[in-house]
């Protein structure tokens, strides 16, 4: 199966609205519609696997990212 979205595309699009209009802190920090879908996510009775993915700024590297 393919993925839907290209990550290098998606990255260079994230760069260039650094430019102008985000910074690099405000996109550590889902949006208040991706907590909202998250949450309708977990308890939609379809969701028999907790199958949601974590919110990650695509711009960091992995090693940048700090889990507590």
């Amino acid at each position: 199966m393919q993925e839907a979205f290209d990550l290098s595309s998606v990255r260079q699009t994230l760069r260039k609205y650094l430019d102008y209009r985000w910074t690099l802190e405000q996109l550590d920090h889902p949006s208040l519609g991706w907590d909202k879908c998250e949450r309708d996510w977990r308890k939609h009775k379809l969701n028999l696997q907790s199958t949601h993915r974590m919110h990650r700024n695509l711009l960091r590297n992995e090693s940048d990212t700090d889990i507590l």
